[in-house]
């Protein structure tokens, strides 16, 4: 599991389903700064990187989504640093893969949350 649900239920101290809908708002929202991520390396625009890295770094956080965190954090670090642009080329990627990971454990979680037959 990508997100521990319970924990962080826990530690945000909120009912499951506003942490449900916050999670829901939070794949909406985190769509926009990945596209600015997988566009402006092309031109080199580190700053661009950092902002929006940062973004989806804190929003990440505030959720306890600590994978997309720790990702989104070393892409911003990255950028601050000029590193390589290939560098993090393939760490977008792999934020990438794992937003699309989140949103698919996301999807599945809502429906093995909806009551069924038993």
């Amino acid at each position: 599991m990508l997100i521990d649900r319970e924990k962080a239920i826990r530690e945000l101290d909120m009912p499951e389903e506003l942490f449900n809908e916050l999670l829901d708002m939070f794949v909406e929202q985190m769509e926009p700064p990945m596209k600015i991520l997988e566009e402006v390396t092309e031109n080199t625009d580190y700053e661009e990187i950092r902002k929006s890295a940062h973004l989806i770094q804190g929003s990440a956080g505030n959720l306890r989504i600590e994978v997309i965190q720790k990702i989104a954090k070393q892409i911003e670090l990255d950028a601050v640093e000029k590193k390589n642009m290939e560098i993090i080329k393939k760490n977008i990627a792999q934020l990438r893969v794992t937003f699309e990971d989140v949103k698919k454990e996301l999807a599945h979680g809502c429906i093995e949350k909806n009551p069924g037959g038993g």
